[in-house]
C-alpha cells in the first residue's frame, strides 16, 4: 500500500471549487514531503459517459492506496439515472459507517447547552441507497403508486450500533466536563457489563474497553 497516494474525486461546480481549495494543504512547501495524486473525474456529466464505471474504478483506486478524497458531487433525481456516486464509492471500499462530527463554533450560541462534541453515526450502504423504485398506474390519477425496495443487513446494523457505542464511550473519556444524566448512566451500564468494542477493520477504529472503573481507550 502506498500510503503517500491520495485518491483524489473530482465533483461538480461548488464542490470541485472547495476540493481545489483543500488540495493546497497537500502541496509540498505545506506538508514537507511529496504526495501523489491520483484523479477521478466524478462530475456528473462524466458519470453520464461512463454509465459509473470512472466511480468503480475511483473505489478500486481508494481500496489499493487506502486513501481517498471526494468532492461534493451531483446526484439526479430522476430514475433511471447514474444515482448517488457516494453509494457505489461506500459499497467499492466496503464501508458500513459514516460517521460526522460537529464541535461548536466559537463566538456561535448553540440552540441548547453543549459541551461534548456531538458525532452522528448511521448506515453507509442498504436502507434507501441503492433501492429500487417505481411508479404505477397513470401519472397523476388516483390510482398511481409509487414504491421502493430496501435492503437492510444485520451485519451492517451491528457494525453501527458497535462503533456508535465505542464513539460515545471514546467522546465520554476524552471530555473533561461533568457526566451526566445519560452519559452517566450509559457509563455506568457499560462498566457493570464490562463492555468491549470490537475492533472495526473497515474504518481502522480503536477497540474501546470499559472497566469496572472507567473506560480506557486499549
Amino acid at each position: 500500500m502506498k500510503t503517500n497516494t491520495i485518491v483524489v474525486c473530482e465533483g461538480d461546480q461548488t464542490g470541485q471549487e472547495l476540493l481545489d481549495e483543500a488540495l493546497r494543504v497537500l502541496e509540498p512547501n505545506v506538508l514537507g514531503f511529496d504526495v501523489d495524486l491520483i484523479r477521478f473525474d466524478l462530475s456528473l456529466e462524466k458519470r453520464r459517459a461512463t454509465n459509473n464505471q470512472v466511480v468503480h474504478d475511483a473505489a478500486a483506486a481508494i481500496v489499493e492506496t487506502g486513501l481517498g478524497l471526494k468532492a461534493a458531487t451531483i446526484t439526479p433525481t430522476e430514475i433511471g439515472s447514474v444515482g448517488s456516486p457516494n453509494r457505489i464509492l461506500r459499497e467499492g471500499i466496503d464501508g458500513k459507517v459514516i460517521v460526522r462530527t460537529g464541535r461548536r463554533i466559537p463566538g456561535v450560541a448553540p440552540v441548547v447547552s453543549l459541551s461534548h462534541p456531538v458525532a452522528v453515526v448511521r448506515m453507509a450502504v442498504g436502507d434507501a441507497y441503492g433501492a429500487a423504485e417505481g411508479r404505477d398506474g397513470e401519472p397523476g390519477s388516483r390510482g398511481e403508486s409509487a414504491w421502493r425496495t430496501e435492503r437492510i443487513d444485520r451485519s451492517v446494523c451491528q457494525s453501527v450500533a458497535e462503533f456508535a457505542f465505542a464513539t460515545a464511550v471514546s467522546m465520554a473519556v476524552s471530555s473533561t466536563a461533568d457526566r451526566s444524566g445519560p452519559f452517566r448512566r450509559s457509563m455506568k451500564a457499560c462498566s457493570k457489563r464490562r463492555w468491549t468494542a470490537p475492533r472495526v477493520d473497515t474504518l481502522t477504529s480503536p477497540t474501546i474497553r470499559c472497566s469496572s472503573t472507567r473506560p480506557t481507550p486499549v
